[in-house]
């Protein structure tokens, strides 16, 4: 599979336009698209793009599908659609279509840009020159004329403070990122960003569908999206950890042509080795599985997981898992990686009483709220009075979700900064009537997004998260939090959907493990090296970093490393970040 960058350039001034598109027509990998109006556009050859039948000022760049219940790839929009990205609106065409891409559509000398909800298909702007560039990353827009920006260490700062929460600041200057759901339109000078998607707009309880009827759509609905991608991207490997997000992604996958492989990835302790339970489902469904390990000769301090994202993202483990999988791709010649990441997120997985809060605040203090509370102490082992405390404190509270950020091993005089600016975004925005479990549901769904994309983690292969597609996104929203907990279960509606074509021993797990026992094993083999770069490097020179604190734990001998184990793995990754781009 070759490149799938790709760029957009627009502005007033037609001799610095001229320019570039004249350095990026020189570059062999690069092709200019019949793009008329406002914008000069340019893919690679493994990137997607449609343009309208009857005009090219309209285009779609990525992969998109027709309705919410059809499984069919379009290689064509129908003419409503491109009506409606024409006419600049581009909300009633998200309601038509979904997939991975970004919507251009030229307005005189303007140009609207639009990001599917789903943020699979990524996007970044720049002004240059009086110019804007936008595209699929910030190395696509170096292609395109984009001098190698600088780190700005005040942002990486709040990179690492605001703990996932998305933002349009990225910690290189002069980068935005466009989010999941926005419209950018660009006229002469004005830049102008709008949302044109709103999670809270698909929250409405339907009390006529009942919990069966629930489990029943969304088993619909889930089908044919991972049917869809998985038709689009050919042949694949589908990620199975054992657990029950990957587990359904790989049911579903299973009833297309060609099958994939499976890949499951084990530690050497017991904790992070799920082969028994990914042996199960694949022998369930027929699949072949192919088992892989965390190598710790994977593992580069020094290099970051993520070098292509414009901020530092995720945790140094990643290279392990990254090459397992990036090394097995190559050996079946797989296209596509597919993966049950969001699930938790989208299913509504959560440990709070927040649909008890719910339940109460939309049936009242009757028997179905004292049977949610029922369900919670069951999911949780809190006793009833520890239930009811909580959800009456979050019933009587602020119905907008309150985002915590990482304080952890940051500098006090930092800390005292970022405190001064709010942790926001449209999405924490609760409408009038809103409920607290929902508005929790929703920032699990922003706290997952800054992990979706998988620009250059596995070289050519595309990342697919099926899971966080649109399709899949409304109908859960759609749910009410107090079925997720149904029975004392976590995510109950998607184990009753899939209950009929999964083993037990998969919709019924409730735990499974994790790489945390590796992450230790490369804090152990790396001490040294790893004291040395956060107590000496950008972090720590620039106050970023407590080094006190981190010294202190850093040269504690206690083999459990705990939650602070993850912590230091993120500083690691945004230090060899800030290496990568300085």
């Amino acid at each position: 599979m070759t490149g799938d960058g790709w760029v957009a350039i627009v502005g007033r001034d037609a001799s610095k336009i001229a320019r570039l598109v004249s350095d990026i027509e020189a570059k062999p990998d690069w092709r200019r698209q019949d793009f008329t109006g406002s914008a000069s556009i340019f893919t690679q050859p493994g990137c997607p793009y449609v343009a309208a039948p009857d005009s090219a000022d309209v285009a779609v760049l990525g992969i998109t599908f027709a309705g919410f219940g059809n499984r069919r790839h379009l290689h064509g929009l129908e003419s409503a659609a491109w009506g409606d990205l024409r006419h600049g609106s581009a909300a009633r065409f998200l309601e038509q279509c979904w997939g991975g891409f970004v919507a251009l559509s030229s307005h005189g000398r303007g140009l609207q840009v639009t990001r599917d909800p789903s943020g699979a298909m990524p996007c970044y702007y720049a002004e240059i020159y009086g110019t804007v560039l936008i595209g699929s990353s910030v190395a696509a827009m170096m292609e395109a004329g984009l001098k190698k920006p600088c780190v700005v260490m005040n942002h990486v700062a709040r990179s690492v403070f605001r703990s996932d929460l998305p933002s349009p600041e990225t910690a290189l200057e002069g980068i935005h990122e466009l989010l999941p759901g926005n419209s950018l339109r660009v006229d002469g000078d004005n830049l102008n960003v709008q949302s044109v998607w709103s999670p809270w707009d698909h929250t409405t309880i339907d009390d006529r569908m009942t919990f069966d009827e629930h489990a029943e759509r969304l088993e619909h609905i889930i089908r044919n999206v991972v049917s869809a991608w998985g038709n689009a991207v050919g042949q694949a490997i589908a990620g199975v950890s054992g657990g029950l997000d990957s587990s359904i992604v790989a049911t579903c996958l299973a009833s297309i042509s060609p099958q994939p492989m499976c890949l499951t990835v084990s530690t050497d302790d017991a904790e992070g080795n799920e082969l028994l339970y990914a042996q199960r489902i694949c022998d369930h469904l027929g699949l072949p599985l192919i088992e892989s390990h965390y190598d710790l000769g994977d593992i580069q301090i020094e290099r970051p997981a993520r070098p292509h994202l414009p901020r530092p993202t995720g945790r140094l483990i990643a290279q392990a898992y990254n090459a397992a999988v990036f090394r097995t791709a190559q050996e079946q010649g797989s296209r596509a990686f597919f993966t049950g990441n969001g699930g938790d997120n989208v299913f509504a997985y959560s440990q709070s009483a927040g649909a008890i809060a719910d339940r109460m605040l939309h049936d009242g203090l009757g028997p179905a709220a004292w049977k949610t509370a029922k369900d919670i102490c069951h999911l949780t082992g809190c006793n009833l009075i520890q239930a009811w405390r909580s959800a009456l404190r979050i019933a009587t509270g602020a119905r907008r979700y309150i985002w915590k950020p990482d304080r952890e091993f940051l500098h006090r005089e930092i800390l005292q900064g970022l405190d001064r600016q709010p942790l926001a975004h449209p999405w924490l925005d609760t409408p009038k009537g809103a409920l607290p479990g929902k508005a929790a549901h929703i920032a699990a769904l922003l706290r997952i997004q800054r992990h979706l994309e998988g620009t250059g983690q596995f070289g050519a292969v595309r990342v697919v998260n099926p899971l966080m597609s649109q399709p899949v996104i409304e109908a859960c929203l759609s749910i009410p939090s107090w079925m997720w907990c149904e029975g004392g279960q976590n995510r109950s509606v998607a184990r009753r959907a899939f209950r009929k074509a999964m083993p037990a021993a998969i919709t019924g797990r409730l735990s499974k493990g994790g790489p945390s026992g590796f992450g230790g094993q490369i804090i152990s083999k790396f001490r040294d090296s790893i004291i040395e770069r956060l107590l000496d490097g950008r972090l720590a020179t620039s106050g970023i970093v407590d080094r006190i604190a981190l010294e202190r734990r850093l040269r504690d001998e206690r083999p459990n490393w705990s939650t602070d184990q993850v912590r230091i793995l993120e500083l690691l990754e945004a230090e060899a970040w800030i290496e990568h781009w300085r």
